[in-house]
């Protein structure tokens, strides 16, 4: 309420006339000037727009107006920020992280309650996320038995909102997975418990993984406020920049709406002259 009242006086103050006064062409005005100007985040411009909306609509249930000027104004979309994603060069740097500090640093991780086994598992962590496009969530809920049919070549998971799809391993992705299970002690492996463990056999916790990936993202010489969530940005658009098919690639990201996939071909000006010099006849 208090975040209402603010807007109000502000809005006042900017349009200088009587609420009895004000007109479609002041709301539309003051809200996409604050739009324009860049002076306020999106989520700021539709709480004013909305404290507008309520008390115009107030004014109108006492009978001070005949109408509402806020409730027929649309406010200009927001501009969808471009998902950041790394290159190919530095997922090759990123995924070798792991296994390079092991190297470094044989035995428990410095100042952590973590066995060596932990190097192996987050390798091959970092494999199925990229490699499948995953969300943490996603793959951190697997049991271990998804990995264990003869051949499988396939997960299926259950994503957002409980809807099921499959995603497809790659050869990196099921060595990985191997590797990491060969150097579980054998009181670990349960063949109906979580794929990913941590010391105790207990589910591991995405916060001890965010944390893990901080140290293999400085391991690699990359930004370390980069997020699990960059894998999968990686994997789809290294899809769709090697020319994998837009609707397949959201069926194995899993989004509801084509939309959302789309806007990874935003994000690649190296396919659009690939693109045209492949396909312009004097290019």
């Amino acid at each position: 309420m208090r975040n209402y009242e603010q807007v109000l006086t502000e809005f006042q103050k900017d349009r200088a006339r009587p609420w009895a006064e004000m007109q479609e062409s002041d709301c539309r005005t003051y809200l996409h000037g604050l739009a324009g100007r860049g002076r306020h985040q999106p989520a700021s411009v539709r709480l004013r727009f909305s404290a507008l909306r309520t008390f115009f609509k107030w004014m109108q249930s006492r009978g001070d107006r005949p109408d509402n000027p806020a409730m027929g104004l649309r406010l200009p979309r927001p501009r969808r920020s471009l998902p950041r994603f790394l290159s190919e060069e530095q997922m090759d740097q990123l995924l070798g992280a792991p296994l390079r500090l092991l190297e470094k640093r044989p035995g428990r991780p410095a100042g952590r309650k973590e066995p060596a086994w932990a190097r192996w598992r987050d390798a091959a962590l970092l494999e199925l996320l990229y490699g499948t496009g995953l969300r943490l969530g996603e793959a951190l809920g697997l049991a271990r038995k998804s990995f264990h049919e003869e051949g499988r070549r396939t997960l299926k998971v259950k994503g957002k909102g409980g809807k099921e799809r499959l995603v497809v391993m790659g050869e990196a992705v099921r060595t990985a997975v191997q590797r990491y299970e060969e150097k579980l002690p054998g009181g670990l492996r349960k063949e109906h418990g979580p794929a990913f463990l941590g010391p105790r056999g207990e589910r591991l916790s995405p916060r001890v993984f965010q944390r893990n990936l901080k140290e293999y993202l400085a391991e690699a010489g990359l930004d370390a406020s980069l997020t699990p969530h960059k894998l999968r940005h990686s994997f789809a658009t290294h899809l769709l920049g090697r020319g994998a098919d837009l609707r397949a690639v959201q069926e194995l990201l899993g989004h509801a709406r084509l939309t959302s996939t789309e806007i990874y071909t935003r994000v690649t000006p190296e396919r659009l002259r690939g693109a045209y010099v492949k396909a312009h006849p004097r290019a």
